[in-house]
């Protein structure tokens, strides 16, 4: 299947850069023909008197034909290097097209389609990328799980349409609640893992608190108040040395043991004392 993108700016391009062509051709024939005549009437008009001498009052008559001719071929040579850059400027713009396209393509296959964040397989080129950065600069990385829990039902009672749509809503009230360098990935069915740079312990409690007081907040005006939808939430922190997997199994163990808690509180317990954001 077509992408539209390309068919729209493909189209644009195309008709626009064809009529261009098409104009150019057209001149560059009408002033070659008018060429090959003038220089015709220079030969008719030294075939036509054949004692021709080359007088000043012969060469006089042949002065505009040649000259015309002369004018011709300077015409045409402008229009063929207008012509040229038209068709290098077209192939630049459709080379910009292309990888436009390929871009959009790639940020598509990296995105969850139902949440529009993230997806679990490029969650890991993320935490590569993070983790390198961590050696780097001697930081610390925060790596927080958050399930929903009482979403089953929310599938039971809504259908699975349904519940894609509250998954949506969820996903847009984390992100709204983290910042701008942090990012947010569908880790599973109604898990999401949040992966926060720079990572200090008070801000992470801190944010934990807001995270699960959001979802608290959200259901009753979004009438999912009969669900009693939670968040679990658990913390672990990389700090360059061991697996960064390691982390994620620390975090979601400490989110299985908060699914029983009550919310929201502080949870240092489940944060630790693991290196931090400074």
């Amino acid at each position: 299947m077509s992408n539209p993108l390309r068919r729209v700016v493909d189209g644009v391009d195309v008709v626009r850069h064809e009529k261009r062509a098409w104009g150019l051709q057209i001149w560059m024939l009408l002033i070659l023909v008018a060429g090959v005549l003038a220089i015709a009437i220079a030969v008719y008009t030294v075939a036509r008197h054949p004692g021709f001498r080359w007088t000043p009052e012969d060469v006089a008559d042949l002065l505009p034909p040649l000259m015309f001719a002369i004018v011709a071929v300077f015409l045409l040579a402008g229009f063929y290097m207008a012509q040229r850059e038209a068709v290098v400027n077209a192939l630049r713009e459709e080379l910009l097209t292309q990888k436009i396209e390929a871009e959009l393509n790639r940020e598509l296959t990296l995105l969850d389609p139902v949440t529009e964040v993230y997806n679990r397989r490029y969650a890991r080129v993320i935490l590569t990328r993070e983790a390198s950065r961590v050696k780097r600069n001697r930081t610390a990385l925060a790596l927080m799980l958050v399930d929903i829990t009482g979403f089953r039902h929310v599938n039971d009672s809504l259908g699975h349409n349904g519940g894609d749509v509250v998954l949506r809503q969820i996903a847009q009230l984390l992100q709204h609640r983290i910042r701008n360098s942090d990012i947010i990935v569908r880790f599973g069915g109604d898990e999401f893992l949040l992966i926060l740079p720079e990572a200090e312990k008070t801000g992470i409690e801190r944010l934990m608190v807001r995270v699960k007081q959001s979802v608290i907040d959200w259901a009753p005006r979004s009438g999912m108040a009969d669900f009693h939808l939670r968040f679990a939430v658990g913390v672990g922190f990389y700090r360059g040395e061991g697996r960064i997997d390691e982390v994620l199994s620390i975090a979601e163990e400490r989110m299985i043991q908060d699914r029983g808690k009550p919310d929201p509180v502080p949870q240092k317990a489940a944060v630790g004392d693991d290196p931090v954001r400074s």
